[in-house]
């Protein structure tokens, strides 16, 4: 009952501010819901926690004004003022995209790889494009970069360390010293990135066009930590990772952009700060709920599995022309 009071006030709050009239709304996500019109049109509609700063929505609907400018695929605010307040919740209107998941394959991995260099190669921007990024808005709600999602994690691990029992004090004594070991990507290479460039924000057009969806805090970051959640997230399969799907991938990238030497000698470190900061958000949860994982979960993370995959980027990186 509550969820439907709070998706009607949304619904009154669209048809008000944006003068128009809605025949349905349905959810996509937490947060994110498909607004149909009365007259066809479909809209998304992106509401965030009271948390986020106005002024950082704002910024995620100048991005995309952006890079419809520069012609790059990627969601259209669906109006010329899309952003608006709700009880203290920014919203955020785009444009639907008919569209599918993206497959795993060949054909797709090298442009979707090609597209992140195009990303990364677009003139730099003034105003939000310059604003650091890199961290996931789902960790860090005020945004930054991937520093941020280290002290998300870090803060995590600090409010659940009275609930930790003594057997499991090496695991999580484990994954703060990983925390304090890691590369926060200082002193990288920058450019205007999206902070999560994975499968499950890239759609197929009708066309096999490709674009990518939810730049919820997108900007100015390291263009290696993005790349390296790129590989892998295209890596990893059922039963361990694809050597061929690394190929693809880093050669489209390759096509667009050459890394720097000091950015390939570090991509197996920075290849491990997503996985993570993943576990210690799973750990924390776990805890939460009295359920002390006991080491053999699938999200711990394997430093061997980060060395592989990272091996197999590097020899594309630096294969001859």
């Amino acid at each position: 009952m509550e969820n439907t009071a709070k998706e009607g006030y949304l619904r009154a709050h669209i048809e008000q501010h944006y003068s128009v009239h809605v025949s349905e709304l349905s959810r996509l996500d937490k947060g994110v819901f498909k607004v149909t019109h009365t007259d066809g049109r479909c809209w998304v509609v992106r509401v965030f926690p009271t948390d986020r700063p106005h002024e950082h929505v704002v910024g995620d609907a100048d991005i995309l004004q952006y890079l419809e400018k520069q012609s790059f695929p990627a969601e259209r605010c669906a109006v010329a003022n899309p952003v608006s307040s709700l009880h203290g919740r920014g919203i955020l209107v785009t444009e639907y995209i008919e569209g599918t998941p993206a497959d795993l394959n060949e054909r797709t991995l090298r442009p979707l790889g090609a597209l992140v260099g195009r990303l990364n190669g677009l003139p730099a921007e003034e105003g939000a494009g310059a604003r650091a990024a890199g961290s996931l808005h789902h960790y860090a709600h005020a945004g930054g970069g991937p520093q941020h999602d280290l002290l998300a994690a870090a803060a995590w691990l600090a409010a659940i360390e009275e609930r930790v029992p003594q057997a499991n004090r090496p695991r999580y004594e484990s994954l703060r010293q990983q925390l304090a070991d890691a590369d926060a990507c200082q002193n990288l290479p920058e450019a205007l990135i999206h902070p999560d460039p994975v499968l499950k924000n890239l759609l197929t057009t009708k066309h096999n066009g490709l674009v990518f969806i939810d730049w919820t805090g997108a900007g100015r970051g390291p263009r290696l930590a993005a790349l390296a959640n790129l590989i892998w997230s295209c890596a990893l399969t059922k039963n361990g990772w694809s050597p061929r799907r690394v190929d693809a991938v880093v050669a489209g990238y390759r096509s667009q952009v050459h890394l720097a030497e000091s950015e390939v000698a570090r991509l197996a470190r920075v290849m491990r700060l997503r996985p993570l900061v993943f576990a210690c958000w799973r750990y924390y949860h776990a805890l939460l709920a009295d359920q002390p994982p006991d080491g053999t979960e699938w999200w711990w993370p394997s430093d061997e599995l980060s060395e592989a995959v990272a091996g197999r980027a590097c020899m594309v990186l630096q294969a001859d022309d």
